[in-house]
């Protein structure tokens, strides 16, 4: 048994992943932002302590009193800031992953949504035009297979004499109606219409 399963292992590649920048103009996007926001607070935290200290000794008060009540208040503005931050980041990326979600919920259930465009700062665009490509493509596909079934049907029609051929024509006429159906986009597809 121990054999079997070391063949196993051995049939299967070794991967190593060692690209971390996969979507480059994304990814250094929010790395030069989240590395401005870091040195930037750091900065102004340096700048607020050499004033406290000089105040501290001005008037009399611990220097180390001031850098605990500076420390409080930076790690809560910070917090703050990178919340907001977070929110508005999340945003635009959670944004459209909801909306495929639901563009692939609507697949599943044998129906080729009309995709409508991100919104104007939407991230993760290049990905939402990949998918975007790729269900027109597949849309596309179930068309032209359903106009063959159409084709086909009007020639075997006549042809279909026997109980169990007009059966068989009576399976490809249910088949190619679910393929029209389903890449019909003239019926309105409410549920898109209030995605954020």
């Amino acid at each position: 048994m121990a054999l079997a399963e070391d063949s196993r292992n051995a049939s299967r590649p070794n991967i190593l992943r060692r690209t971390y920048l996969l979507d480059r103009e994304f990814q250094l996007k929010y790395i030069l932002l989240l590395t401005c926001i870091g040195s930037g607070s750091m900065l102004l935290f340096g700048v607020l302590a050499l004033q406290a200290q000089g105040m501290a000794e001005e008037g009399g008060l611990s220097a180390t009193e001031s850098l605990w009540w500076l420390t409080g208040a930076g790690t809560v503005g910070m917090g703050v800031a990178l919340a907001l931050f977070g929110l508005l980041f999340t945003h635009r990326v959670a944004g459209p992953v909801h909306v495929m979600s639901l563009y692939v919920a609507a697949l599943a259930a044998g129906r080729y949504p009309r995709l409508r465009p991100l919104r104007r700062k939407d991230e993760l665009r290049a990905f939402f035009g990949r998918f975007s490509e790729a269900v027109d493509r597949i849309r596309q596909r179930e068309a032209d297979e359903a106009l063959a079934l159409e084709q086909a049907l009007q020639v075997l029609k006549p042809l279909g004499t026997t109980p169990e051929a007009r059966e068989a024509l009576a399976t490809l006429e249910a088949l190619r109606a679910r393929k029209r159906q389903a890449v019909d986009t003239s019926a309105p597809s409410g549920a898109f219409k209030s995605v954020a």
